[in-house]
């Protein structure tokens, strides 16, 4: 019979570290140290040690204009040297960039952070501009293709836990403002396996995406076409059987097995 694992000792000042990088992942905004110190349960002095040193270690960064503090570079740094490490982005690379040279569109692959959108890889056709999202951005999961699969394929407790109190905030006429109109996208996705976006984030911006599993059978992450509206609209058939096929192939690469 196997030993029973001892629990693991943290070391507080890490953990309280922690705690305040972990403000800036949920609320995505800028707090000074009184709110810092309020939304830990720590005394401000106590706060204000932790977010300097934080600070000195470039992983927050301070606004000398507002004195508030948000994520510093090394958090990005890591975030992508993590991302860069990862199956999914080494093999689904290839995946992405034959879909961006057929459609002649941006491809983006993206997971979930709490209840944002990350954008892991960008790959553009050689006659895009630099457009929005890029690798490393941080999106409503409301407002996107990827938002929308993941959430879709989400255990329904995560699934309650982000919608009990999230905003439906509105970036242009189509974006879903209403908890009733986004369970019903949700439930097309989960209906057809992809997922589809009609300028909800950008003006003049559609995509049609579709999930990534790994060898558990778990959707880890999402995948989308995401470019000019008219061209989206007038290929959408094709997009859909290519969406529909690279998720299966590149899902199979991974171990997964339908």
């Amino acid at each position: 019979m196997a030993a029973p694992k001892k629990p693991r000792r943290l070391i507080q000042s890490i953990q309280r570290a922690n705690d305040i990088l972990d403000l800036f992942i949920r609320d995505n905004e800028s707090l000074g140290i009184t709110r810092i110190a309020e939304r830990v349960a720590l005394p401000k002095t106590t706060a204000q040690g932790l977010v300097q040193t934080l600070e000195a270690l470039e992983f927050l960064e301070k606004d000398t204009q507002t004195l508030t503090y948000r994520l510093g570079p090394k958090v990005f740094r890591l975030g992508m040297q993590y991302a860069a490490g990862m199956d999914i982005v080494t093999i689904g690379k290839v995946w992405m960039e034959r879909l961006s040279f057929q459609f002649r569109e941006p491809v983006n692959v993206g997971m979930l952070v709490d209840d944002k959108v990350v954008v892991l890889l960008r790959v553009d056709p050689d006659n895009q501009f630099m457009s929005f999202p890029q690798a490393g951005s941080i999106i409503p999961l409301h407002t996107t293709c990827i938002g929308k699969i993941l959430f879709a394929y989400m255990d329904e407790q995560k699934r309650r836990s982000i919608l009990s109190d999230y905003r439906f905030d509105r970036f242009t006429p189509n974006t879903i403002s209403s908890l009733e109109d986004f369970e019903a996208a949700v439930r097309t996705v989960r209906k057809e396996g992809i997922s589809f976006e009609n300028q909800e984030s950008v003006p003049g911006m559609a995509g049609i995406g579709a999930p990534i599993f790994n060898h558990t059978n778990t959707v880890i992450a999402a995948f989308t076409i995401t470019g000019d509206a008219d061209n989206i609209h007038r290929q959408r058939d094709k997009i859909i059987d290519a969406v529909r096929y690279t998720s299966t192939e590149l899902s199979r690469s991974l171990g997964y097995r339908p």
